[in-house]
């Protein structure tokens, strides 16, 4: 029986007391979940997509896309409230990046990609002859590099084309980005963490999935050498200022028309045939290949890279933003920073919260 008491509360009795008390205070917690923005359905709270997002990050970067790409993962709470909100996961240091310079002998680094293409790596020093002539006399020095570390995280591309060149002899310069985490797998799912957080919520990952037909990472020097063999005077990119080891390259290289031809000799360790024999260009071309080919068969390999479709994608042309433009976010504690490494919440912070909020509601009840 239900009554009023003197001060005109409502007054349960005694039987439906016990009864309905552990169904009433259920009830109320999950509505007060769902006012702390700690509930984002009835089955999953903030504190359990924080846990499910922690899981992805120490799988790596395909987990970590996997779970973002999710509907759970391109929600308001996980996109805004949880990668927003830095200074709410219990840490105050584990989001921020040091960011500086990066330079050292090329093959010190290791790439975080699983495929290199051999064609966005020589097609520029090999679509001229003063290109190549510039390129084995610049080091080589592969410029705007992005690394973590001993990681090259963004620059592949440069960064074997100066290896294409200049082997143990080439170097890099750019930037270093301490990215979050403590191998090459948190360091990528840090970096499409922050990819997220700039999309914000509702946007997919941005992701190259088709495979490069010249691919180069795990080729030997052999293979690496007919794929440039098989490449001859097709424009292979097209803003390389010409075709692959094209005719007039090297008919010029061969004439000795064109000054620092004898810079190419001596790269390749002498002139590749006699004065006086036949079929010149063909072999200058095959020993600009093996040598390329020998190069690009040392590089560093990383075994914990990933496929390419789960590479950090910062690029506007396929939907990703600038890497400076993360990079800004995760230089200090403001407001409005990235949360890109777990944990994403602080359990306790998140239970000191609910049960404050719970104690001030039964408080108002009484």
């Amino acid at each position: 029986m239900k009554t009023l008491d003197r001060a005109g509360k409502l007054d349960i009795g005694p039987a439906e007391h016990g009864k309905n008390m552990k169904p009433n205070l259920i009830t109320e917690a999950a509505r007060l979940q769902k006012l702390a923005g700690l509930r984002l359905t009835e089955a999953k709270s903030r504190e359990e997509l924080a846990a499910e997002l922690a899981a992805a990050f120490k799988k790596g970067p395909a987990a970590t896309r996997a779970f973002l790409d999710s509907e759970d993962g391109m929600s308001d709470i996980v996109r805004t409230d949880l990668l927003l909100n830095p200074q709410t996961d219990g840490s105050m240091s584990d989001d921020t990046v040091n960011v500086g310079s990066a330079q050292g002998p090329a093959m010190e680094f290791k790439p975080t990609q699983s495929e290199i293409d051999l064609m966005k790596s020589v097609s520029w020093p090999l679509g001229s002859a003063k290109n190549l002539i510039d390129a084995i006399n610049s080091g080589p020095v592969a410029q705007g590099i992005v690394t973590s570390g001993n990681l090259i995280i963004d620059g592949h591309h440069r960064w074997s084309g100066a290896i294409s060149i200049g082997g143990d002899k080439s170097g890099i310069s750019g930037t270093d980005v301490n990215w979050p985490g403590q191998n090459t797998q948190e360091k990528l799912a840090a970096a499409q963490i922050a990819i997220a957080a700039t999309l914000g919520p509702g946007k997919s990952i941005p992701s190259q999935s088709k495979p490069f037909k010249t691919n180069i990472m795990g080729a030997n020097a052999e293979a690496i050498s007919k794929m440039i063999m098989n490449n001859i005077n097709k424009q292979t990119d097209a803003n390389a200022p010409g075709a692959l080891l094209n005719d007039k390259m090297i008919k010029d290289l061969v004439a000795g028309e064109i000054s620092g031809a004898d810079t190419v000799y001596d790269w390749l360790g002498g002139k590749p045939f006699e004065d006086n024999s036949s079929n010149k260009g063909y072999k200058l071309r095959l020993a600009i290949a093996k040598k390329i080919g020998e190069n690009l068969a040392a590089l560093p390999k990383n075994p914990d890279a990933p496929e390419r479709k789960d590479m950090p994608q910062f690029d506007p042309s396929v939907g990703g933003p600038k890497i400076n433009s993360v990079t800004g976010m995760l230089k200090g504690k403001s407001k409005g920073d990235y949360n890109v490494a777990a944990p994403f919440t602080a359990k306790e912070s998140v239970n000191k919260r609910l049960d404050s909020m719970l104690k001030e509601s039964f408080i108002k009840i009484k």
